[in-house]
């Protein structure tokens, strides 16, 4: 009875695979009467370069992302497989070695953009022997390994971007990955060179037809083997012979020899769009000193004070005025300030544009300044005693050699009170000025120079001039309008005069803006008195 029964169940199982096989056979002819397997291989394959730029695979994640299409039908399947270049983009996060090979196999003799953070030494392995058909090679927390060796030490005819990250928890020197040269001295096509901590001897560097150059490391790029004096000339060698760079940036690796050395050499970069330098002041300012460049070239300094009686360090100031107004003057319209005591730091970002923050949003976030600034200047004084006096002179350097008479934004940023500053003469050559952010008790100075000071002629005649005319928007952050200043008042107090004079002068604020201030509801309220929209986030005391 059992081999009857299972005799039946086995033919009806058969039939129930011969009704399934029928339908997909009907789906299939289904199928290829749809619009879409209409669409020539040519069009179907662009779509799928498109639908590969939006949903990239993540084989650390085992998700397939576009090469999901290869599993909808045979059609898209063949299309997908027969396009090299489909295949040709390969990155993550520790890609898995089967995946990385079957890319590579089916990339075939396409040019190869690899990007890949973590790769391992069985996936450089694969990598190397493809080194003449690589157009853009980016690996990144790399530990050294053989495999790095080898792709460095091969020709690379087709390499246009190049860009090598080692792990922060062990730096290293490529020296030891290349011997002399590196690709054998073999790479016409490099555009784009970037090492972030390694310690490279500036010979080894391809140049010529470099477009961007970036070596920012957190140790010396000084070589045991490499005399001081070689390892600056062949820093200047370097740039005099990459003329076409439109992006250049040095962190932390620039040769000890210029903080040494007076300007005796030029250097020419009238391309140059965007230059990024970090280190010493005393290196920064003499390299400034060799460097030829247009005034419409941005600058981004790190500049760490090394002299603790003296404090040159404004020295660099002159040096980025007369850039910012030779040839072409440049004038910024934006102007942040930041000054923090506990620190020992001074920031600075300049702009060309007006920024707009809103009430909801009154900060600029960080990553936009770097991005839209014309300028960003940090001095970091380490362990060099600096007080409001410092910050004071500093300040008063800046805004006496910078370009910012046609402000229309200002901000002003300190957690320490700098008595020592007149805010209106520092700023009273800014009269476009429409928006002021002031951020932290240090600012409230600058919140009493906004009311007319009080000026008599010589016939006795008492009359009143307005700091910043254009003023409509006041951005307050992080001020305790409750507190006690040296006068014995509040800053409640002192700051009412400062609305109501200017109301009297018809040039009362438009917008007052109140962010994680401290202040009772009594007084937010009684400001809506001088001005006619006050936007307050709540935060009170008491």
């Amino acid at each position: 009875m059992l081999t009857v029964h299972d005799a039946a169940v086995s033919s009806i199982d058969k039939e129930i695979g011969a009704a399934r096989q029928h339908i997909r056979f009907l789906l299939s002819r289904r199928n290829t009467l749809m619009p879409v397997s209409a669409l020539p291989p040519e069009l179907l394959s662009r779509i799928f370069h498109h639908h590969a730029l939006q949903e990239p695979p993540c084989f650390h994640k085992q998700k397939l992302g576009w090469i999901g299409v290869t599993h909808v039908c045979r059609h898209w399947r063949h299309v997908a497989l027969n396009d090299s270049s489909l295949w040709a983009r390969i990155g993550g996060v520790s890609p898995r070695a089967r995946w990385v090979s079957k890319m590579l196999v089916r990339a075939r003799n396409a040019l190869l953009a690899i990007d890949m953070d973590m790769p391992s030494p069985e996936i450089l392995s694969m990598v190397s022997p493809h080194i003449s058909h690589i157009r853009e090679l980016r690996l990144s927390n790399m530990i050294h390994s053989q495999g790095i060796q080898d792709i460095c030490s091969l020709k690379a005819p087709a390499l246009e971007h190049f860009e090598l990250r080692i792990s922060v928890a062990a730096p290293g020197t490529i020296r030891q990955l290349a011997g002399t040269t590196l690709f054998n001295g073999q790479a016409p096509k490099l555009r784009t060179f970037s090492l972030y901590q390694i310690s490279i001897p500036w010979s080894l560097i391809p140049r010529g037809q470099l477009l961007r150059l970036k070596i920012n490391t957190s140790r010396g790029i000084y070589h045991p083997d490499i005399p001081l004096s070689n390892d600056l000339n062949q820093l200047i060698d370097l740039l005099i012979n990459s003329p076409d760079l439109e992006v250049l940036s040095l962190k932390f690796c620039l040769p000890t020899m210029l903080s040494h050395v007076s300007c005796q050499q030029s250097i020419y970069l009238p391309h140059l769009l965007r230059l990024s330098l970090g280190g010493s002041t005393a290196k920064i300012t003499s390299l400034l000193k060799m460097l030829k460049l247009p005034s419409s070239t941005s600058l981004h300094l790190q500049c760490i004070s090394e002299n603790s009686s003296t404090h040159p360090d404004h020295l660099i100031l002159p040096l980025i005025s007369a850039h910012f107004h030779n040839p072409t003057p440049v004038e910024f319209k934006s102007f942040k300030v930041t000054a923090n005591c506990l620190k020992r730091l001074i920031d600075v970002a300049a702009f060309i544009s007006p920024l707009t923050p809103t009430i909801d949003r009154p900060s600029v976030p960080d990553s936009d300044i770097d991005g839209t600034a014309k300028l960003t200047l940090r001095l970091s004084f380490g362990g060099v005693d600096f007080g409001v006096s410092t910050q004071a002179d500093i300040l008063r350097r800046m805004c006496s050699l910078l370009p910012i008479s046609n402000l229309e934004f200002l901000s002003i940023s300190s957690d320490d009170l700098i008595q020592s500053v007149n805010w209106y003469e520092l700023f009273q050559q800014c009269i476009n000025v429409t928006t002021i952010q002031a951020k932290g008790r240090g600012t409230i100075g600058l919140l009493q120079a906004l009311a007319p000071p009080k000026v008599t002629d010589t016939a006795g005649t008492c009359a009143t001039t307005t700091p910043f005319p254009k003023l409509t928007s006041l951005l307050l952050e992080d001020l305790n309008f409750n507190t006690e200043m040296p006068s014995s008042d509040t800053l409640y107090s002192i700051f009412i005069p400062v609305l109501l004079r200017r109301k009297m002068n018809r040039m009362a604020l438009n917008v007052l803006g109140i962010k994680r201030c401290v202040i009772v509801s009594q007084y937010a309220n009684s400001l809506k008195r001088y001005v006619q929209e006050v936007c307050w986030d709540g935060n009170k005391s008491g």
